[in-house]
């Protein structure tokens, strides 16, 4: 019988979040159950991560170093906000930055003070949270095992003689990280907010910049894979690609091979293809073919319904559009459908912010720099299956 959450350890708790997120690619999977699940683990690695900074900050004032970070109340967000306001530059670790990275980069503002206001609508594609995401710090890069082809059914067997081999083969991607650094600006204005607001502001502005990247890392490394699945997208008589009453059937029932369909897939895509199955009507009744539903929640993701087919999706603004998008002298992938998980994308380095005054000077704007080595790739041969626009002739 597996523990309870709050009797695990702490490499216990991640090698059931890893479980998890193995868990969350079968058909027969408890998503609601493993979602909750997974937000008590990630709130217990939180409760531990503040837990270790608070011990930290308490050695450091003991032995008389970072006095002036005491904090009488013994809260350590506030310690570590009032640290960011006098040094300028804070560190988060690989384990922490993947954590943020998987929940959504999400943080908490007090309701006692008054916040700073964000724009509306989701900020980063949430891809950033779908897909597996591992700690490589220390490694100069990271191969990953994949089935290549899988054994062949077997065979007659005439007594006395061997056996006939069905062997299935066996390769392997090789995740190499690229030092990727990231700018975001905020106003000077913040910096009247409480040191808790301004460093959780700033913390945000750099999560954001690490998400938006790591989400074209995704898109492009998706694009460029040799183990993506294709299948042709419709024309129309201008040699554009078409969403219609069949895209949606065709890709999703293309994925998982000749005897199966998979569940928990996604389908990803860019927002004008969203818009342009909104767009299909039927042929006499002229009333939408497909039915879009985002959520509540999270308006970044959602589900399209063909009558009985319900897909969840997910928009990613680097991925071609297929609608309206010409036919060139190259093959175009545009919308992919798969389980995200098949996508692995490795923390090679902690997270480091600074924050300067001089960038954007006459702008009266901070500017915030992140620095991390991160890679990734697709690591499941057939993970996804594309709908490319064909090469032109």
């Amino acid at each position: 019988m597996r523990k309870k959450i709050e009797e695990m350890t702490i490499d216990e708790l991640r090698t059931r979040a890893d479980e998890i997120r193995a868990a969350v690619s079968e058909p027969d999977a408890d998503l609601e159950a493993l979602e909750k699940e997974a937000d008590e683990i990630q709130k217990r690695l939180r409760q531990n991560a503040d837990e270790q900074r608070r011990l930290a900050i308490a050695d450091k004032v003991a032995h008389g170093a970072g006095a002036a970070l005491e904090d009488p109340t013994g809260n350590s967000a506030e310690a570590r906000a009032a640290a960011f306001v006098q040094d300028r530059r804070e560190t988060i670790d690989c384990e922490e930055a993947r954590a943020l990275l998987v929940s959504g980069g999400k943080l908490a503002t007090p309701t006692a003070v008054s916040g700073i206001n964000d724009r509306v609508g989701a900020k980063v594609s949430s891809i950033v949270d779908l897909v597996k995401v591992v700690n490589c710090e220390g490694m100069g890069s990271n191969k990953v095992a994949y089935e290549d082809v899988e054994a062949d059914a077997a065979g007659d067997q005439t007594e006395g003689s061997s056996a006939t081999t069905k062997e299935g083969t066996f390769g392997f991607v090789e995740i190499k990280p690229t030092s990727v650094a990231v700018l975001s600006q905020i106003s000077k204005q913040a910096k009247k907010q409480t040191p808790l607001i301004y460093e959780a502001k700033v913390r945000e502005q750099s999560l954001n910049s690490l998400r938006k990247r790591a989400a074209a890392e995704i898109a492009k490394k998706m694009q460029a894979s040799t183990l993506v699945s294709t299948i042709d997208a419709n024309l129309d008589s201008g040699k554009k690609g078409v969403v219609d009453a069949t895209t949606l059937r065709k890709l999703a029932l293309a994925y998982g091979g000749d005897e199966s369909v998979v569940g928990g897939a996604y389908l990803l895509l860019n927002k004008a293809d969203l818009i342009a199955f909104g767009d299909v009507r039927g042929t006499n009744e002229k009333k939408a073919v497909y039915e879009i539903t985002p959520d509540t929640d999270n308006p970044n993701t959602g589900i399209i319904k063909d009558g009985g087919l319900s897909v969840r999706y997910c928009l990613m603004k680097a991925l071609t559009a297929c609608a309206g998008t010409a036919q060139t002298g190259a093959v175009q992938k545009t919308m992919f459908y798969g389980v995200p998980t098949c996508f692995e994308l490795d923390l090679f380095s902690d997270y480091e912010i600074s924050v300067s005054s001089d960038f954007a000077f006459d702008k009266r704007m901070d500017t915030i720099l992140g620095d991390v080595d991160l890679g990734g790739d697709v690591v499941v041969k057939g993970g996804f299956v594309a709908l490319s626009i064909p090469a032109s002739a």
